[in-house]
């Protein structure tokens, strides 16, 4: 039988790959003492949902490193069950990556086909051992390969537990036959936070399981800390790296930094000084210690009777009310000291809405500029409180956006602007098809031509707006913003080489298009949009060639 550690290569010492990075990495991927990097770690779900600008720089990256896939949405501990649209997407982006493995979290991120879209703890029952070990073997059978889990960071605890999280993480691992993705960071902040003894864990877990290790910073709140990615390595968890190296051996090693991220030389240092420490020899014996957790109260024992579901569910309702008090009283969460469970529940309440809030703001600063921080930040936290996210990718949230703000308000210019920078959005993604050229027409008659039917380029949207949101959008994008001006304005928002591109039309010009890419041949289209046949001759001539230079055409079928 193959020894778990046998599954997975050793790969040295990584990154995660972040979009701000790509230049860089290209442009000087070696050093004079070579490779900066042995590998990368990708988030799948921004490559699997997506035929845009990420999957390209992917392809470069491929070409020259091995890369990992990680997750953050199989969600394994959900009673849902496993999404077969998900699934399918994450084989196929694995089967093009060919990835040494394909890794996600021990934690669920919503139920009742809601997302959260964060790492929700696990209660540790026999009974979610014996329905994740289940998942994770169908997850592997499905991806034909072994599926790697990651050991979460949590803020809080189910008095329901009845084992503590390294005795589930290592009869997960047994049982199940996955991997384990060891992110030390995440045991140093659950035993802070939970006042567990790090050594301990490790000692526990079945270290020959593991197949990559993660490193990252965090923020101290003072009662709790909060996994946030967002600085660099502490020394207590450098310390506990190297326990767990000095234990198992060699181990692919990556640093992540997904918040308030820094040029990249200084991530590649953060990854120089893990290097540095899987080379010291010295064993570490002064490991970080906390004090012990608080006693557990017999009524807190007795709550192991909750079945599974409840337990999930009861999270879930607080965390999308928005209050603590939300929590059913027979779903019960053990103070901490100085951290109380209301508290704790604080974190994940907080978090979902700030995680959702900050998406928008980034994805919507026209919108923003013309309602002003205060009118966006109360149309936004309306949004939230009413719509909760449904699809595992966290970019899809604001689908239903543009329809909200319009019976929010009879304010034109506000639904109109969330409409243009949805479309933006939503451009972005699409899947990509090759342009129709000039070459295409050139061996056309006239008589043919009007017989001919053009499709559009799937990465493509065509819109009327009753005023003029493109000169506004253009204006906040320079830095350079004028009131917004009440008049119809025509646009073809589009992307080119991976850029979203923004073209304004004429009125006529925007209607014929749109007869066009609606199926009309070209006799049809000027017949139903264009009177004077001289003018429309004339035209035409000059908006193909427009339309062809900007690549909005794709291809043409010629009636029998």
């Amino acid at each position: 039988m193959t020894h778990p550690s046998e599954k997975f290569p050793h790969l040295g010492f990584g990154l995660g790959l972040r979009p701000k990075h790509y230049d860089h990495i290209f442009n000087h991927s070696v050093s004079a003492n070579g490779p900066l990097v042995d590998w990368f770690e990708i988030i799948s779900e921004n490559y699997m949902d997506t035929d845009g600008r990420p999957r390209r720089m992917l392809e470069k990256i491929l070409a020259d490193y091995p890369v990992v896939m990680h997750g953050v949405s199989l969600s394994i501990g959900t009673v849902d069950p496993l999404r077969q649209d998900y699934l399918k997407k994450l084989k196929a982006l694995a089967d093009w990556v060919q990835p040494a493995w394909v890794s996600d979290h021990l934690c669920w991120t919503g139920i009742a086909h809601k997302n959260t879209h964060d790492l929700l703890p696990v209660p540790y029952t026999e009974q979610a051992l014996a329905h994740i070990v289940a998942r994770i073997k169908t997850v592997q059978d499905v991806l034909s390969r072994p599926l790697v889990l990651e050991n979460p960071s949590t803020y809080l605890e189910f008095s329901a537990s009845s084992m503590p999280e390294w005795e589930f993480i290592a009869r997960m691992a047994e049982q199940s036959g996955c991997g384990l993705l060891l992110d030390v960071n995440n045991i140093y902040v659950s035993c802070f936070n939970h006042k567990w003894d790090p050594k301990t864990y490790i000692d526990a877990l079945p270290l020959q399981h593991v197949a990559q290790i993660h490193l990252a910073g965090h923020s101290h709140q003072g009662t709790h800390i909060v996994d946030t990615h967002d600085g660099p390595v502490v020394d207590d968890v450098w310390r506990l790296y190297k326990y767990v190296l000095n234990k198992k051996g060699p181990t692919s090693t990556m640093v992540e930094w997904d918040d308030k991220i820094p040029d990249f030389p200084v991530v590649a240092a953060e990854l120089a000084k893990a290097r540095q420490w899987a080379a010291s020899p010295e064993d570490i014996f002064d490991l970080p210690q906390f004090d012990g957790p608080m006693k557990r109260t017999a009524t807190q024992d007795n709550q192991q009777d909750m079945t599974y579901n409840d337990l999930l569910a009861g999270l879930q309702q607080a965390i999308l009310s928005g209050a603590a008090d939300k929590l059913p009283a027979a779903v019960q969460v053990p103070d901490k000291r100085d951290f109380p469970a209301d508290a704790q529940l604080g974190v994940y309440i907080n978090g979902y809405r700030y995680r959702l809030f900050d998406l928008m703001y980034d994805d919507f600063p026209a919108l923003r500029s013309y309602l002003g921080r205060e009118g966006f930040a109360k149309l936004v936290d309306a949004y939230i409180e009413a719509t909760p996210s449904l699809h595992f990718n966290i970019a899809r949230y604001a689908e239903t956006f543009p329809a909200f703000v319009a019976r929010q308000s009879n304010d034109t210019a506000a639904h109109e602007l969330a409409q243009l920078e949805f479309d933006i959005l939503g451009v972005a993604d699409m899947t990509e098809t090759p342009v129709l050229s000039p070459r295409d027409l050139a061996e056309m008659t006239e008589d043919m031509l009007a017989s001919v039917v053009f499709h559009p380029r799937k990465a493509l949207v065509l819109r009327a707006f009753a005023q003029d949101v493109n000169s506004y959008y253009s204006g906040v994008m320079q830095d350079n913003v004028d009131p917004l001006e009440t008049q119809p304005c025509f646009v073809a928002v589009y992307r080119h080489e991976d850029e979203v591109m923004r073209l304004p039309l004429l009125e006529e010009e925007y209607v014929l298009l749109s007869g066009l890419l609606g199926g009309l041949n070209v006799a049809e289209a000027l017949e139903a949009t264009m009177a004077d046949d001289a003018a429309a001759a004339e035209k035409l001539m000059e908006w193909f060639s427009r339309w062809i230079n900007h690549g909005l055409l794709s291809r043409v079928e010629q009636a029998a």
